[in-house]
């Protein structure tokens, strides 16, 4: 049996990184006997030419792609562009969205199943049923098209030892790519959340009971991450910080072994205490999300935090103590919003932390605001999922206009915009920029550089030289080439160059026909 895997695109603005729901996924086809690859449409520009090739050259017998509610349309049409050139494939979508919204996205009729909830176990016991020309109606976990109408199979219960899962696989996938723009690597803990916030599908995805991997296992994959070259690696546990006991094993296992890597986690304001931001800081953690989400204490008991403004307060401090950066997060639009406790919010926001940002409510499918919306006081306003990004209203919060809530939300973003905007041009007049602010520039046009060459496949392209050129030879001609594509200056493409060189982004490599420069 052979699978595709798709990885549908994703704003860079939201800062990708390898997807981890797929590579796991893979790792555990792999290791099942089944070959995958993974068409990663992020840092890989989409075309039904493409599609055209990887069906020709792999020739895969099930298609399966992942989505969020943001990317889902883009996935399904991706999915109905390779059923429309091959219609044989059988067609299969998973993810928080599908999950659901399976009724909904059987109906478009190009996707044969649906698997619900985690799925190394469900999808793997889905290809041996179609393998064996089996039918499925006894694979817990799925949704699927029979005659035309949906069927809906029992749940499948959550793996109770996830330590029985392999570690992802990361080779699939075009790391160097995703170095190259300076995103950060992810890798997870453990599964689960015991918390039951309205706005978040993360407990009925992964379960209330936290199931965690072993000590000596998270840090042989961390110590594995660190020598790869990214910037930062991020825990993206849905609460890294549930296990106080845990989380100081790990930490002091990462001290022991001498690993010296940045990093970052999710927690809560209520899970983090001075001796354990002490170690963590030890442990060369630097960051750490707090979902804060709002700055009025009436709508965090109403959204079910069950977090009161004053511990959001001392966690950041600790955090500030502790020398780690307490990255805070805010939705507004939630319910019982007005104007003025988006203005306490707002403040709140100032006070608590320099590094924070507003999203505004998504209500996805799954999560308990959208299902009781009218017991919340809320209206739905689209089902447009491309609308689903946190950055627009789609729902009306009953005290506040959603245009209000668009115009503050916009505003913020603005400012940040227009500041980041005006930072080459006080360069250009001669103004001495912070460090801060230097940085910032380098950043922006190292980024825009990496993107460019990425989408527009420019390493790709490249002819190569004749056969005898030295390596700086190559180098200095691949310089010429992107000066010449770019538009950039010389200089600051051998800059570049020698950035990638040094993390193996790139690398000179040795043809029949010449020598050409490709992505590590």
């Amino acid at each position: 049996m052979k699978v595709l895997l798709i990885n549908p695109p994703y704003p860079f603005e939201e800062s990708p990184t390898p997807p981890f729901g797929l590579i796991s996924l893979a790792a555990y086809l792999l290791r099942e006997g089944v070959e995958v690859i993974i068409e990663d449409y992020i840092i890989q520009p989409y075309s039904r030419e493409r599609v055209k090739k990887v069906l020709a050259d792999f020739k895969p017998d099930v298609v399966g792609a992942t989505a969020v509610t943001m990317n889902v349309k883009k996935a399904l049409a991706i999915l109905k562009d390779y059923k429309e050139i091959n219609p044989g494939l059988v067609s299969v979508m998973g993810g928080p969205h599908v999950t659901f919204d399976a009724e909904n996205m059987l109906a478009m009729g190009f996707i044969d199943f649906i698997v619900r909830g985690e799925g190394e176990i469900t999808f793997t016991e889905l290809l041996n049923t179609l393998d064996a020309k089996k039918s499925p109606e006894k694979v817990a976990g799925i949704s699927w098209r029979e005659n035309g109408a949906a069927r809906h199979n029992e749940d499948r219960p959550l793996i109770p030892d996830i330590n029985v899962l392999p570690y992802p696989a990361r080779h699939l996938v075009a790391l160097a790519k995703y170095r190259a723009l300076g995103f950060p690597i992810n890798m997870i803990t453990s599964r689960g959340c015991p918390h039951n916030c309205i706005f978040c599908v993360g407990r009925r995805m992964v379960g209330s009971k936290v199931r965690y991997y072993d000590v000596n296992r998270v840090v042989d994959e961390f110590e594995l991450l660190s020598k790869m070259g990214f910037h930062q690696i991020n825990v993206v546990d849905d609460l890294f910080t549930a296990n106080k006991k845990r989380c100081l094993a790990i930490c002091d296992e990462i001290i022991n072994r001498g690993i010296k890597h940045v990093w970052g986690a999710f927690a809560r304001v209520d899970t983090v205490s001075e001796d354990l931001l002490a170690k963590l800081r030890e442990a060369n953690c630097t960051t750490l999300c707090f979902g804060i989400e709002s700055g009025n204490q009436e709508i965090l008991d109403r959204v079910k935090k069950k977090t009161t403004l004053e511990k959001c307060r001392k966690a950041a401090e600790m955090c500030k103590a502790a020398n780690i950066d307490p990255m805070t997060s805010y939705i507004l639009g939630l319910p019982g919003e007005t104007a003025e406790t988006v203005e306490k919010t707002l403040e709140f926001a100032k006070q608590l932390s320099q590094n924070y940002g507003f999203h505004i409510l998504a209500p996805f499918p799954g999560t308990e605001v959208r299902e009781k919306a009218a017991e919340y006081g809320m209206k739905v306003l689209s089902d447009d999922w491309d609308l689903y990004d946190a950055n627009q209203s789609v729902c009306h919060a009953g005290g506040i206009s959603p245009e209000e809530i668009d115009r503050i939300v916009s505003e913020f973003n603005s400012s940040i915009h227009r500041y980041v905007e005006n930072i080459a041009p006080r360069k250009a007049r001669g103004e001495v920029l912070s460090e801060k602010d230097d940085q910032i520039l380098k950043s922006i046009d190292t980024f825009v550089f990496n993107r460019d060459i990425i989408l527009k496949e420019l390493v790709e392209a490249y002819p190569g030289v004749k056969n005898g050129a030295s390596r700086d030879e190559v180098m200095k001609d691949f310089t010429a080439y992107l000066n010449e594509k770019t538009g950039k200056p010389a200089d600051f493409v051998q800059g570049e160059l020698r950035r990638l060189v040094s993390l193996k982004c790139i690398d000179v490599e040795s043809m029949p026909a010449g020598s050409t420069v490709k992505w590590s």
